[in-house]
């Protein structure tokens, strides 16, 4: 027997990442079924994905505490290319290059196509400073917001 996934719809996967940062900033339990549909969004999601690069450290600004947040994220959902691809990129703005191009291999091994993943391994390459990362992300960031206005009913997964 299969067990169907219920995928959130774009405003749920959203608000439970949004949720489970601040109570995880809070130092407060974080719901497993809201962990879940932060995942299921960041996964299977581009905008998802793109909105988690610009709104986590707008709550943890620390390394090591998004560190901390993707490894339960990754607990709790399990493997993802998309998650890879995030991860890399903030352990590279971090400075943490070795941790960086182990995302990324990660990334490549679940997805070689992934289109974050393969950005990432040229901006990487060539070279791109790492605090370079931190305005992109604030620049970017309201633009995937107003974007995301659009499809807050669809499912993360739907195409």
């Amino acid at each position: 027997m299969t067990v169907e996934t219920i995928y959130p719809t774009h405003l749920e996967a959203k608000t439970a990442l949004d949720s489970s940062l601040s109570l995880f900033a809070d130092s407060k339990a974080l719901s497993e079924s809201e962990l879940k549909s932060a995942f299921l969004g960041i996964s299977n999601s581009i905008q998802i994905r793109d909105y988690s690069l610009g709104a986590i450290p707008l709550v943890l600004t620390d390394y090591q505490d998004i560190n901390r947040f993707l490894t339960l994220v990754k607990a709790i959902g399990g493997e993802s290319a998309h998650l890879e691809a995030v991860w890399s990129a903030f352990a590279y703005e971090a400075g943490n290059r070795e941790e960086a191009y182990s995302h990324l291999k990660a990334c490549a091994e679940l997805d070689i196509k992934n289109s974050l993943g393969m950005l990432l391994n040229r901006v990487f390459n060539g070279g791109f400073p790492s605090a370079g990362f931190t305005s992109m992300r604030e620049e970017l960031h309201p633009l995937v917001l107003e974007g995301l206005k659009d499809i807050e009913g669809v499912a993360v997964n739907a195409k």
